[in-house]
């Protein structure tokens, strides 16, 4: 299956920086690349690059799901890592969860 296309991706909360907003864009565009999130039909970006409390590597988190996910409100967070340049350095999937309101 082919990676998820830019113009497809959600953005949750407006990202004003274009050079912040082009790279979380090809950040989730890169790991949609990936073997193990390929079969995603839907991605949104839940926060561009950060720091959290439980994850100190920098990274963006982005929520994928498949078509049937996606309908029953499923979602799949993932951190993507990135170097200090920006470019994909990895991620990390997480357990399925319901959606939330602010995923929207």
């Amino acid at each position: 299956m082919p990676p998820i296309a830019r113009s497809a991706i959600k953005l949750v909360q407006r990202i004003r920086n274009p050079a912040l907003r082009n790279q979380t864009l090809d950040l989730i565009v890169d790991a949609s690349h990936q073997p193990d999130l390929a079969h995603f039909t839907y991605a949104a970006c839940k926060n561009p690059a950060h720091t959290s409390h439980t994850d100190l590597t920098p990274h963006t988190t982005a929520l994928f799901a498949t078509e049937e996910q996606y309908m029953n409100r499923k979602v799949q967070p993932v951190h993507i890592y990135h170097d200090e340049q920006g470019r994909y350095a990895g991620h990390v999937m997480y357990a399925e969860r319901d959606m939330k309101p602010s995923d929207d």
